[in-house]
């Protein structure tokens, strides 16, 4: 009965928004991948990211969505002095993260912070399990190419010699 209870709250009120799934799926993941993570129930996942992501006054993308699940966790939501996460589904003030421990609760709340530094600083792709993109850059000849060195600035020799050849 609870199960349908839960569900039912779920769907009305997250039918709206348009993110909410696919960030609950990539939370989902993230808590499967990351050890620290597990401990988190399949229900506070997606009432901590409904919850969120519908505090959000426009319309958010996934990627924004789950910079906004991790800023929340990171401000101290699940810690013991924190606010907490109210289950809707109970009459009394009841927490759904109650089950954790103090540790597990710190532990959560510095891999959110080092994922929200990962995900400021460009590195989505380590948060959601991905290898590093290879980024192809075009070289002076008009080829393309992934390495490094093609990113680089060309030494002035080798600016002096391509001017020369340019003027004469």
């Amino acid at each position: 009965m609870l199960l349908i209870l839960f569900c039912f709250l779920f769907q009305l009120r997250a039918s709206g928004l348009q993110s909410c799934v696919i960030v609950i799926r990539l939370m989902k993941d993230f808590c499967t991948r990351v050890p620290t993570w597990r401990p988190l129930s399949s229900w506070a996942i997606e009432l901590l990211v409904q919850t969120v992501i519908s505090s959000s006054i426009e319309q958010v993308a996934p990627y924004m969505g789950m910079l906004l699940v991790f800023k929340a966790i990171s401000s101290g939501i699940l810690l013991e002095d924190g606010p907490g996460l109210l289950d809707p589904c109970e009459r009394e003030r009841s927490d759904v993260v109650d089950y954790l421990s103090l540790q597990q609760r710190e532990d959560i709340t510095s891999s959110a912070q080092h994922a929200l530094r990962l995900m400021a600083f460009g590195s989505t792709f380590e948060v959601l399990g991905l290898d590093e993109p290879v980024i192809e850059v075009n070289n002076n000849n008009g080829q393309q190419s992934a390495s490094p060195q093609a990113r680089k600035r060309p030494l002035e020799q080798e600016e002096d010699s391509n001017k020369k050849a340019k003027i004469n």
